[in-house]
């Protein structure tokens, strides 16, 4: 094994990095406030420096009951979660927008 080799940094791959989001996310639900139901992974992307995966979730909750008859019963919300590539902590989740 050479020295560059050596201190090579292990990386998670995007499968970890994603149950790690996914299970953040469900940990998160008492705080959130509602029931977090049919999570789906919806976008993948590995920093330039590749330091970080950025995962996209979506995810149905109930709406709130004004809203309930105008539209159906749930509704998708999005999370955008922002996972250590070497140690697959969960650093950020942000509101994503769609």
């Amino acid at each position: 094994m050479t020295e560059a080799n050596s201190s090579a940094v292990s990386m998670v791959d995007v499968q970890t990095a994603t149950q790690n989001a996914a299970r953040f996310l469900q940990n998160l639900a008492p705080q959130i406030g509602a029931e977090i139901i049919d999570i789906r992974l919806e976008e993948v992307e590995l920093s330039e420096d590749e330091k970080f995966w950025f995962i996209t979730l979506g995810f149905l909750r109930p709406t709130d009951a004004a809203f309930a008859i105008l539209q159906s019963q749930k509704q998708r919300d999005y999370k955008q979660f922002k996972v250590d590539a070497e140690t697959g902590e969960v650093k950020a989740m942000k509101i994503r927008n769609v």
